[in-house]
């Protein structure tokens, strides 16, 4: 049988959101992606790298309504796709560039190594393999559990955006972490990411999601 395209994918999981907010809710808060949000973050992406039928829901805004930061399904045409939420809003994306560019990766985890405490950032990584475990149907889990368990133990075992271990406190991009933080409205390096990025909306979404 031919596997469901990306698209019906995508629909079936918002078809279901009513089932995974009530299972995630104590993490975080999730909204469905309606035709007006398509639309925004079709702009949004333009030039990006990025399928919007993965996303299955919205789960922060700015304080205009426009989609910040995405919900991702954690399987895309039998490949995983461990970037669980995913920065989707123009104005923090060149925010997360520009701090990149000026060594801001290796600065954020030199902080990590210093200030964080090491089992706070595990257990924030958890968080994300948790919620993708969530996101997967029974059926999907128990097949890759059985068929194709190296993608099944990537999913349940990385940390944020598919790190393999959180131990040495690697940090990938800016646009994970900052994707991170305003999802689930906590991040164990909070204060560096608040002084770092200071504003977090831009005073004119219409030049930014057009």
């Amino acid at each position: 049988m031919a596997s469901a395209r990306p698209e019906a994918k995508g629909r079936k999981l918002q078809n279901n959101l009513s089932k995974i907010k009530g299972l995630l809710q104590p993490l975080l808060y999730i909204q469905q992606i309606f035709p007006g949000d398509e639309r925004v973050i079709l702009g949004q992406m333009r030039g990006r790298n990025f399928n919007s039928s993965i996303a299955v829901g919205i789960v922060k805004r700015c304080r205009l309504g426009k989609p910040q930061v995405l919900l991702c399904s954690p399987l895309f045409e039998l490949k995983p796709f461990p970037t669980t939420f995913w920065l989707s809003c123009p104005y923090l994306v060149g925010k997360c560039g520009k701090e990149e560019a000026a060594g801001g990766v290796k600065k954020l985890e030199s902080y990590a190594k210093n200030y964080i405490d090491s089992e706070r950032w595990i257990n924030f990584n958890v968080k994300h393999s948790v919620i993708r475990l969530f996101l997967l149907s029974e059926g999907e889990k128990l097949f890759l559990s059985k068929v194709v368990k190296n993608i099944f133990d990537r999913l349940r075992l990385s940390g944020i955006g598919g790190i393999g271990s959180p131990v040495g406190m690697r940090m990938k991009c800016l646009h994970l972490q900052v994707a991170s933080w305003l999802a689930l409205g906590e991040h164990p390096a909070e204060g560096w990411l608040k002084g770092r990025l200071a504003e977090l909306e831009c005073d004119n979404p219409d030049r930014y999601c057009t």
